[in-house]
C-alpha cells in the first residue's frame, strides 16, 4: 500500500510538470484499465503518430485530480464509456476522443459534452448486423433488444431499418442488476428467438452476460452478440472491428484535428470482421456464406481470409 501511494505520488508530480512544459500539445490517454493493457495501447497508438507526439497514459482518477492543468489544445483519448464520462463532466479545455465505447453509449454522454468530441465506436453498424443476420437466419419472431439507461437509443429509427432486413425489435429498458437482467431475459423470450444484444458496458459487467448466455443456452435461444468475447462465451456470431482497425481511424482523427483543427464525426472503423460459434450454428442448422462471399457481399473479413 506504502508502495503504491508512493507512486502515485510520484506519478502524480511527473504528470503535472509534462502538463506544465511549454512544449506542443500533449495526448493523454485516460483510462481504467490494467497497465499492461494500457502500455500496449499506447504503443501501438504512438506508432501511428508523428514521432514527437507527446503520448502520456494516464490513470482516470489521477487524470480528474489534476484536470486543472488541462491546456486547451491538448487531446484527450478516453477508454471506454465511463472514462468519456467522467472527462466529459470534468474538463472545459481540449478535444476528447472516445475509443472502446459503443455508438448509443457516446450518444448518451455527448450533450453531457461541453469541448470537442468525437468517437470510434465498438461492434458495428446495425443495417450490416441486420444483412446478415437476414442470410443466415430465417426465423423472422421479433428480435429482442435489452438495453441500460447508459445507453440513448433511438427506438424508431432502429424499427425503420429493421422492417428493411424483413424484421422487427421488441424493445426492454432494464436496470443493471443480475436479477432484473435475467428477468427481462426471461420476459422477452416469451416471444423471441433472439437476443440483438448493444454495446452496453453497464449491462453486461460483473458476469452477467455469462449469466445470459446460459440462460438462452437452456432455452434453445441466441444472441447476436456485439464482440468477438461474446462468440467465444456463446453467442451466435458478433461483427466487430479489431484494436489495430480502431486506433487506425483513431490516428486519422487526432492528426486531422491536429494540424487542421478540423474534428471528423464518431464512427465505425471501415474493417470489420465477423465471428461465428460453430457449436450453435451447428446446432441450429445455420448455413454459413462462403468467407468470399461475406467479404464480397458485406465487407466482412472472416477468422479463415484474415
Amino acid at each position: 500500500m506504502w508502495i503504491n501511494r508512493k507512486v502515485k505520488r510520484i506519478f502524480t508530480i511527473v504528470f503535472m510538470l509534462l502538463a506544465s512544459v511549454n512544449v506542443s500539445a500533449a495526448i493523454y490517454v485516460v483510462h481504467d484499465i490494467e497497465e499492461s493493457s494500457v502500455r500496449s495501447l499506447t504503443f501501438q497508438l504512438s506508432k501511428l503518430l508523428p514521432t514527437k507526439t507527446q503520448l502520456i497514459p494516464v490513470r482516470r482518477t489521477l487524470f480528474l485530480q489534476n484536470v486543472s492543468v488541462m491546456k486547451s489544445d491538448d487531446v484527450l483519448v478516453t477508454v471506454g464509456a465511463e472514462s468519456f464520462r467522467q472527462v466529459c463532466s470534468a474538463v472545459s479545455e481540449g478535444a476528447v476522443m472516445a475509443v472502446f465505447i459503443g455508438k448509443e453509449e457516446y450518444l448518451r454522454v455527448r450533450p453531457k459534452c461541453s469541448v470537442p468530441n468525437s468517437a470510434v465506436f465498438s461492434g458495428a453498424p446495425l443495417a450490416k448486423r441486420l444483412a446478415l443476420l437476414e442470410a443466415v437466419w430465417f426465423d423472422r419472431k421479433p428480435l429482442a433488444v435489452l438495453y441500460s439507461d447508459n445507453l440513448l437509443v433511438d427506438e424508431q429509427e432502429m424499427i425503420n431499418q429493421a422492417t428493411q432486413y424483413g424484421f422487427e425489435f421488441q424493445f426492454i429498458k432494464t436496470e443493471i442488476d443480475r436479477l432484473s437482467v435475467l428477468k427481462s431475459v426471461n420476459f422477452v423470450l416469451e416471444d423471441s428467438m433472439v437476443i440483438f444484444s448493444l454495446v452496453d458496458t453497464e449491462l453486461y459487467k460483473n458476469g452477467i452476460a455469462q449469466d445470459m448466455l446460459k440462460l438462452l443456452f437452456h432455452k434453445q435461444r441466441v444472441m447476436i452478440g456485439p464482440s468477438f468475447a461474446f462468440v467465444r462465451a456463446g453467442s451466435l456470431f458478433a461483427i466487430y472491428s479489431d484494436t489495430e482497425a480502431k486506433l487506425d481511424i483513431l490516428a486519422d482523427r487526432i492528426g486531422l484535428w491536429q494540424t487542421k483543427g478540423v474534428l471528423l464525426d464518431a464512427a465505425y472503423p471501415d474493417k470489420l470482421r465477423v465471428s461465428f460459434n460453430p457449436y450453435l450454428i451447428k446446432s441450429h442448422g445455420v448455413v454459413l456464406p462462403s468467407p468470399s462471399y461475406l467479404k464480397d457481399k458485406y465487407g466482412l473479413c472472416s477468422e479463415t481470409s484474415c
